[in-house]
């Protein structure tokens, strides 16, 4: 996975008083919008936890979810076994996924073939820096994506004005005409003003569906 430039505070900071893009959803374009967390979103967290912690307590997944559905955590392009040792920092890349198919499946899952993967598998480094205000950079795939995707837009991603103009770009005509109200801070504005706006700004914006 490629890192990818991360919002600094200020800049989310900064999209949450704008207020950002919202938008009134049918349960038809929910899954749709919800590939746009395999892209380059980022949340909010409480930095210097645990993942299990940033998982379970900050995100709010269930444990038996976590146990029973997650099978690849990755942490900074590292598997990740021991949920309770690693720490995600600020700035880090996290990514879920469902048990994928064939050996680099059950390689990359957790607890899975260990000895193939011996020299990437995430280990803690060094002391952190403590629990402080933080950004990171979520990606969410396969079944994990079709039943976290939403709870995580509903909450708000920040993801930047061009990479949105690019996933809305995908979509037909006929997708839109399911959305009830669109806001952009605060202003009610049509799929085409909002098209227009994305594609002449660069900048972090949070988007959140209702």
């Amino acid at each position: 996975m490629q890192k990818q430039q991360v919002p600094a505070m200020a800049d989310v900071t900064q999209a949450d008083e704008a207020g950002g893009i919202v938008m009134e959803t049918s349960a038809g374009q929910v899954p749709r919008l919800c590939t746009l967390i395999q892209k380059d979103c980022f949340v909010r967290i409480e930095a210097g936890c645990t993942m299990r912690n940033v998982l379970c307590e900050q995100f709010g997944i269930s444990p038996d979810y976590v146990k029973g559905e997650i099978k690849v955590f990755f942490l900074d392009n590292s598997p990740v076994d021991d949920l309770d040792e690693a720490i995600v920092k600020d700035g880090a890349t996290m990514a879920l996924s469902a048990a994928m198919p064939g050996l680099v499946g059950a390689s990359m899952r957790q607890g899975g073939l260990s000895w193939m993967r011996a020299g990437i598998t995430y280990h803690e480094e060094g002391q952190g820096a403590g629990k402080t205000p933080g950004v990171i950079q979520v990606k969410l795939f396969n079944k994990v994506m079709a039943d976290l995707g939403e709870s995580f837009l509903r909450r708000g991603v920040y993801v930047k004005t061009g990479v949105l103009a690019s996933f809305f770009d995908r979509f037909a005509d006929d997708f839109w005409q399911g959305f009830g109200k669109i806001t952009k801070n605060g202003d009610s504005v049509t799929d085409s003003s909002l098209s227009d706006y994305l594609k002449s700004h660069d900048e972090w914006v949070k988007f959140t569906i209702r």
